[in-house]
């Protein structure tokens, strides 16, 4: 009788996800983001959805989307944009505005054309974050959980698995500092650790764990600030798929999403 309370749940919660899933609005926002994603500027939507009275976080996650994939957005149609949603929606977002400027997520570009050497593009090719063609019957990439894009963190994870020699390029477009050492017992302070460096790498010591024991050593994922559904959902992929070699704890101060990082920045 729990299996099938458990079954008939599960069949309710996916009739509701395809329910939602399904609505032409639900698929515009998702093949605009792609869009984005993959290097098109997409201002004509953006401009219809602020016209349409749409979500104010709504349009406001396309425009930081928007300015973080192409490297910026120009400035003179960045003012446009800006113009549109204050006029819309009240001059409270004027300040909404400047703070996504401060904190980086909108930027202006001066230069016309779209910035391909953007942080963003030179990930998504070094780190393959699309996966077109993701297999959906026997899924072996984290790219299965959105429909065919890996989330940035989890790839991170996949490479720092694999080690960080020869990912030059992929260490200098990330934000933040870099910090890759083995820990040792009794435990070292920071600055002697860094010194020795990491020892191997992390796929070769669970190798190690697992010819000792039958269960794959725990590997902790640390999110400060936030992390999306989507994320967790790769990373519990990942831990499942028999060929990554730890089980995989996510620890997190918030589970967030776009609409609320932004709330909360408001």
């Amino acid at each position: 009788t729990q299996n099938l309370r458990s079954l008939t749940n599960h069949i309710h919660l996916a009739e509701l996800v395809k329910e939602h899933t399904e609505e032409p609005s639900f698929r515009e926002q998702w093949q605009t983001e792609r869009s984005m994603i993959e290097g098109e500027t997409c201002y004509d939507i953006l401009e219809d959805w602020i016209a349409a009275q749409c979500n104010p976080y709504q349009v406001l996650r396309l425009l930081c989307l928007q300015s973080l994939c192409a490297g910026g957005i120009k400035s003179g149609r960045y003012d446009t944009i800006r113009n549109q949603i204050v006029q819309v929606y009240g001059y409270e977002f004027m300040f909404v505005l400047n703070d996504l400027e401060k904190v980086g997520l909108i930027r202006r570009r001066e230069t016309i054309w779209v910035d391909t050497s953007s942080s963003f593009n030179t990930l998504r090719k070094s780190l393959t974050l699309i996966n077109a063609e993701v297999d959906t019957v026997e899924p072996d990439d984290i790219a299965y959980v959105s429909s065919g894009y890996a989330p940035l963190t989890v790839r991170l994870v996949q490479t720092a698995i694999r080690g960080w020699f020869g990912k030059d390029e992929v260490v200098k477009e990330l934000q933040g500092r870099l910090i890759d050492i083995t820990q040792h017992m009794p435990p070292e302070d920071l600055g002697t650790s860094m010194k020795r460096g990491a020892v191997g790498n992390l796929r070769s010591f669970a190798k190690s764990v697992v010819s000792t024991s039958s269960k794959k050593p725990t590997m902790i994922v640390m999110y400060l600030g936030g992390v999306s559904y989507m994320e967790i959902s790769a990373l519990r992929f990942l831990s499942r798929h028999p060929t990554f070699p730890y089980h995989i704890v996510t620890v997190t101060t918030k589970i967030i999403n776009g609409s609320t990082l932004l709330q909360s920045l408001g």
